[in-house]
């Protein structure tokens, strides 16, 4: 049997390939995000689309709760983006996803630092009031007037505790206590394991999710519990920004409660390309004046955040060029290709045209903030929409092809593990019955079962296979199997 790789041909990849899909538009960015996704992008030598969609899925933090960008009169779309980028574990999203939460981190210590002089005070007075309450209530002769008062007093105390802006590993309840104190929130991680949370790991596999729905458009959720308070979250907010290896992907797309809920049809999918076997160790670092001017860009838009703005939020709006296109766009578009290249995602294509508005509403507020404008005081351009648009289209694509993933059957997983195991332990040659007990696992019934995954592997060009005798003297014929080296 041949081992020349000159022999072999590229195996046929298992399932749909990606490389026909369209680069991501990084230039359709502002600067400052630009000029960081690319930075990144360079350092860990990472296809560009990690470090963009990480970043435009974080920033959007930075204005929930601000803005809502306004397409017509009757809808409109807060500036929150949920982000999942799927990749294999060697695809460095720990770097990427680290160099872009590092500043929400530090903004965070510094914003809690400078303000808990002022936290502790508002704490101190709220317990003062509190125990003159409880003092209160056990008099005999107290009126309800006067309880009446001293509760009017302890509810007009503004809420001033530490503020949270990153969560990682939270669970639904928890995150209803976080969006009580902090009302947005920054979900980041490159694992989307926490999402198991919410589909039931701490809940008798009971689905918990109305909380993850609700933050993406702020709709007004109350929480009644046995045991404490009624909560009730008039806005919140949560922009979430997580990458996962593609079978917990799998898990997800396939996945009922997050499939019938609608939590699918409101990511953002990114499946970066692969450059492995070729990168670089010694890649140029993100140059220093790049990365602080990322670091003031968040830290000027989290301090206006937190400092300027009310409850209230302030709406967008196209100047009469944009408006004009979008109408265009959406009625000779995007209506039309949800009966042809959005059919199988149609969910998520019923969303597209709102994706645009978001992304829209994101490049306007950067941009109008590195030209010291108001944003409510300018209106979104025709050239904002366009890079609106050519992003958003880059993730049209990658939404296609991630519902495509759905069609996936149990024997492309089963191959797909066999090859798993071939990579991680080197092997070229080796005896089918070998391998089977070395991938043996609750995928395959018995050795039958493998053999079929084998001879789909051998029709792919991952492996060849043939008969040969046994070894020592043994008349008893096996299955040799041969590694295609280009895998």
């Amino acid at each position: 049997m041949p081992m020349n790789e000159n022999e072999w041909s590229m195996p046929t990849p298992l399932r749909s390939d990606k490389s026909d899909l369209i680069h991501y538009p990084a230039n359709a960015l502002p600067p400052i995000l630009r000029d960081m996704t690319l930075a990144i992008a360079e350092s860990t030598s990472t296809d560009i689309a990690m470090a963009g969609t990480a970043l435009i899925s974080s920033i959007s933090y930075c204005f929930s709760g601000v803005y809502r960008m306004s397409g017509k009169y009757d809808h409109t779309e807060p500036l929150v983006i949920d982000a999942l980028t799927i990749a294999e574990p060697s695809f460095k999203k720990s770097p990427v996803i680290s160099a872009i939460k590092r500043p929400f981190v530090q903004f965070t210590h510094d914003w809690n630092e400078q303000n808990k002089t002022d936290i502790f005070k508002c704490q101190a007075e709220r317990k003062i009031l509190e125990s003159q309450l409880l003092a209160l209530e056990k008099k005999n002769d107290v009126t309800a007037d006067e309880i009446a008062d001293l509760q009017t007093k302890i509810s007009n105390i503004q809420d001033n505790n530490f503020r949270r802006i990153v969560v990682d590993d939270v669970t639904p309840e928890a995150l209803v206590r976080l969006l009580y104190d902090n009302t947005s929130l920054l979900m980041i991680s490159d694992e989307a394991g926490m999402l198991g949370n919410f589909n039931g790991r701490y809940s008798n596999n009971i689905p918990n999710l109305d909380l993850i729905l609700k933050s993406y458009n702020g709709e007004t959720y109350i929480s009644d519990r046995v045991g404490r308070d009624s909560i009730t979250l008039k806005r919140p907010y949560v922009s979430i920004c997580l990458a996962c290896r593609p079978y917990v992907f799998d898990s997800m797309i396939n996945n009922t409660a997050f499939r019938g809920s609608g939590l699918i049809s409101r990511l953002i999918y990114c499946f970066p390309s692969s450059n492995i076997g070729q990168r670089k160790y010694d890649t140029q670092p993100i140059p220093k004046n790049i990365a602080e001017n990322y670091q003031h860009l968040i830290y000027r838009l989290l301090h206006k955040k937190f400092t300027y703005y009310d409850e209230n939020e302030t709406y967008l709006h196209f100047d009469s060029k944009a408006f004009k296109e979008f109408v265009d766009y959406y009625n000779n578009f995007i209506e039309k290709n949800l009966l042809t290249e959005m059919a199988f995602c149609r969910d998520w294509g019923g969303k597209y045209h709102g994706l645009i508005l978001r992304i829209c509403g994101i490049i306007h507020c950067v941009r109008c903030e590195l030209d010291n404008r108001n944003p409510a005081e300018v209106n979104v351009s025709l050239d904002t929409l366009c890079s609106a648009i050519e992003i958003a289209n880059y993730y049209r694509e990658q939404a296609i092809f991630a519902y495509g993933q759905s069609d996936i059957d149990i024997g492309t997983v089963k191959a797909e593990r066999v090859i798993e195991k071939i990579k991680a332990k080197n092997i070229y040659k080796i005896r089918q019955n070998d391998l089977y007990r070395i991938c043996r696992c609750t995928l395959f019934k018995n050795a039958q079962d493998f053999n079929e995954t084998s001879e789909m592997l051998e029709e792919y060009g991952y492996i060849r296979r043939e008969t040969v005798k046994g070894a020592n003297g043994n008349n008893k014929s096996g299955i040799m199997i041969y590694t295609n080296p280009k895998i």
